[in-house]
């Protein structure tokens, strides 16, 4: 089960306007995105470990012909980021889902979130189970710093960052410093004509 209380959390997401797919495992979500997802349709890429490492949904759909952009693949990074903002649909992951449907995400850069709230009309989210929160903004917040932060700062080689050598944030002023941007989407904006979440009955992601 997703969580203890799906059933309320599900209500709560279909209320606010997302559309919600509920599926098993990984492999389960990848064929939910080839189903979505038409053939000669672009699709953009947020950075996100579930989407490109763990789902590897960027190979998978570029192998099966779509236009597929990523700044993590790309030479050109700003170029990336703007065509993904571009594109039919953007694939993407949340940092936290709390427990009254709200999603909870903090940047550095603030391109992911960008394309999520005014980027392309088709918006799909995939959500492993232990990013849901049974909790309010504080405990989505504490959520992100202590399980997101630190093994991103690890991943990306940010050997400044405070929270990538000792594993605890310390709120620093440090110029390598990804908590820049913190955003709370309470509902699809008019930009976005379809915003689907899959909720992952599996541990994806941080």
């Amino acid at each position: 089960m997703f969580c203890s209380n799906y059933e309320a959390l599900e209500s709560a997401l279909t209320k606010r306007g997302f559309i919600v797919h509920s599926v098993k495992d990984a492999e389960e979500a990848r064929q939910l995105a080839f189903s979505l997802i038409k053939k000669d349709e672009s699709v953009g890429f947020g950075g996100s470990v579930t989407v490109q490492n763990d789902l590897d949904l960027y190979n998978r759909l570029s192998e099966r012909g779509n236009k597929v952009y990523s700044h993590w693949y790309a030479s050109d990074r700003s170029r990336a980021q703007d065509d993904a903002g571009k594109a039919n649909w953007y694939l993407a992951s949340t940092n936290a889902l709390l427990s009254d449907g709200r999603l909870l995400n903090i940047d550095g850069t603030g391109n992911r979130v960008a394309s999520m709230v005014i980027g392309p009309e088709k918006v799909m989210l995939f959500i492993g189970k232990n990013k849901f929160v049974d909790g309010g903004l504080d405990d989505g917040i504490a959520r992100i710093k202590r399980e997101t932060c630190p093994p991103n700062a690890r991943r990306l080689k940010l050997d400044k960052l405070p929270c990538g050598i000792t594993g605890h944030c310390a709120d620093c002023n440090s110029a390598q410093r990804m908590c820049r941007v913190t955003t709370i989407i309470e509902y699809p904006t008019r930009a976005i004509k379809k915003f689907h979440l899959v909720l992952i009955d599996e541990d994806l992601g941080r």
